[in-house]
C-alpha cells in the first residue's frame, strides 16, 4: 500500500518552522530593529594599543555603544581617527570628552565617554567633516605612565 503524502500541509509545515527560526534567531541576538545610532568620530595624539573593532563604548561607566573603525587620520598621521557607534538618545554634548581606558588587568580596552553637562547643546558635525568629532584627553593610567620619570627622578 502506498501512503499519500498532503504535500499543502507539509509545505506549510515547513514554511512554519522556518519562520519560527527566524524569530528565534532575532529574539536571540537581540536585535534592536526600531533603534537609531548616531556615529562620532574621535581623534587620539597617543597610542590606542589593545583597542579594537567591536571594543566597547561606555559612557560614564554605562555600556552603550561599539567601536566601529580605527585608522591613521589621513589629514594628521600624528593622530588615530577612532569611529564609534552609540543609540541616538545617548547624551553627547560639546562638553563631552573621550579617554581610553583598560578594563582590569586584562588589557582589554575601551572607550570612555565623561563629562556633558545637561546645560551643553548636543554635539554637531563641524566644518567639513559629516561626523561630529568628540575631543579626546589622556586617561588616568597613561597620565601615571607619562609621569613615571618624573617620580623617580
Amino acid at each position: 500500500m502506498e501512503t499519500r503524502a498532503n504535500y499543502f500541509l507539509v509545505g506549510s509545515f515547513v514554511l512554519a518552522i522556518l519562520a519560527g527560526l527566524v524569530v528565534f534567531i532575532v529574539w536571540l541576538t537581540e536585535a534592536q530593529l526600531d533603534k537609531s545610532y548616531a556615529n562620532y568620530r574621535i581623534l587620539f595624539s597617543g597610542s590606542v594599543t589593545g583597542l579594537k573593532v567591536g571594543n566597547p563604548v561606555r559612557y560614564r561607566g554605562v555600556p552603550v555603544g561599539s567601536v566601529t573603525s580605527i585608522r591613521i587620520d589621513p589629514d594628521n598621521v600624528e593622530q588615530i581617527e577612532v569611529v564609534i557607534e552609540v543609540p541616538n538618545d545617548t547624551p553627547v554634548r560639546t562638553d563631552t570628552e573621550a579617554s581610553l581606558e583598560m578594563q582590569g588587568i586584562t588589557g582589554v580596552a575601551y572607550v570612555q565617554l565623561s563629562g556633558g553637562s545637561q546645560n551643553a547643546p548636543p554635539l554637531k558635525p563641524s566644518g567639513r567633516k559629516k561626523m561630529p568629532t568628540i575631543p579626546s584627553k589622556a586617561s588616568g593610567l597613561s597620565q601615571i605612565i607619562e609621569s613615571a620619570p618624573e617620580l623617580i627622578n
